[in-house]
């Protein structure tokens, strides 16, 4: 009964994965080269790890679960540090872009995520 109880939980909890950046990554070596938009790779970098990391917290205010929590925690991680080399790598290309991008982001994760809340 526990083993059932414990496998639906487990099917239950969201299975994310962090972003990769793949071409993102190096999208300062690669700027000459690169068919597409760095600043646009860059920004989708920031919102897809912003938007993965809250979802994630919220996961993990929801769980009692400490092995899904120390996961959760992990994730998160990633998902700030792959947040923050996007962000350092934004910078180089137009500062006033990142602040106008995080404006916005943030504008709209509080419109997204206090639907999903409430």
């Amino acid at each position: 009964m526990k083993d059932d109880k414990k496998r639906q939980m487990e099917d239950s909890l969201l299975m994310i994965e962090p972003l990769e950046m793949s071409n993102v990554e190096h999208a300062d070596e690669n700027i000459q080269s690169h068919s597409e938009n760095p600043i646009l790779q860059l920004q989708l970098t920031m919102a897809t790890t912003s938007i993965n990391h809250e979802y994630a917290r919220i996961e993990f205010d929801d769980t009692k679960d400490s092995e899904r929590q120390e996961q959760l925690l992990e994730y998160m991680s990633d998902c700030r540090d792959k947040y923050f080399e996007a962000r350092e790598s934004l910078l180089n290309y137009d500062p006033n872009a990142v602040h106008e991008f995080e404006a916005d982001l943030l504008r709209q994760k509080r419109e997204t995520l206090n639907r999903f809340n409430a």
